[in-house]
């Protein structure tokens, strides 16, 4: 099953189309995450609105052989991104909506729309571990919106997941690893669970994410004890893997406390 077919190009105006090439040299003065070849930054349009930009400066490590395997082309990391996010958002999937895509040799940027939040889930559930027994049915919901069309995130951390201002609703950000196949296998399927297993802060009652986990296996058909069993033991085990694993993509920074911050 290929990624949905890409969204039709919108030609940007000379300025803003000056300003998408200025990006692909700035350095942010505030960014929101650096990685190797790449940073995240909160900007201004030339219309004066918030977007986020997200830049990659050559091609990510295995990314691309995975993205021809996948869908038989090469395509940019941000471009990948850029896609995406277009069909996670047409299925319906709660996500940013990407607004340019600039390409320049190896270099690439995707800018997306600015959801207003003040911090992520992770943040919230440390902050509010009460919270987490209201918000069970939404996250699943959302993860199953993913996983029932053949995507899976492979970064899908609590840290991902935005509770967006003013009406609390859950996004998925951090789009640019996910992938979609014909057939998952269910290892795709454990990481992405075990992913969010692992970043469940400790305050948040175990039985939450049992519940969590029994609910997906429930959307998923799987209702034999030993294999429910299976993909638990599964989960956990990932889970341990990534507690015990020093993270190499990069480090984040806070939310700038005022716009002026931003651009």
């Amino acid at each position: 099953m290929p990624d949905a077919s890409p969204p039709t190009p919108q030609v940007p105006d000379a300025e803003t189309a000056a300003w998408l090439e200025a990006l692909l040299d700035e350095e942010p003065a505030a960014p929101l995450r650096v990685g190797p070849g790449r940073a995240t930054w909160l900007a201004r349009r030339p219309d004066g609105r918030r977007v986020i930009v997200k830049r990659q400066r050559g091609e990510v490590a295995g990314e691309g052989r995975l993205s021809r395997l996948v869908r038989g082309e090469r395509r940019s990391p941000a471009r990948r991104e850029r896609d995406a996010l277009a069909a996670l958002a047409a299925l319906g999937v709660a996500v940013p909506r990407p607004l340019h895509l600039h390409e320049r040799g190896p270099d690439s940027l995707v800018v997306m729309e600015r959801l207003e939040h003040a911090e992520s889930l992770r943040e919230r559930l440390r902050r509010e571990p009460a919270a987490a027994a209201g918000l069970v049915d939404e996250l699943l919901e959302l993860v199953r919106g993913l996983h029932r069309a053949g995507w899976y995130h492979r970064d899908l951390y609590l840290d991902h997941v935005l509770p967006v201002e003013p009406s609390g609703r859950l996004h998925l950000i951090d789009l640019g690893r996910a992938r979609r196949d014909a057939r998952p296998r269910a290892r795709w399927f454990v990481k992405d669970l075990a992913a969010l297993w692992h970043s469940t802060p400790e305050g948040v009652p175990p039985r939450l994410a049992l519940r969590f986990l029994a609910r997906w296996l429930d959307a998923h058909g799987v209702r034999g004890r030993s294999e429910r069993r299976r993909w638990l033991r599964a989960v956990r085990r990932r889970a341990r893997r990534m507690a015990a694993h020093a993270p190499r993509g990069g480090r984040s920074f806070p939310l700038p406390e005022s716009p002026e911050e931003s651009a």
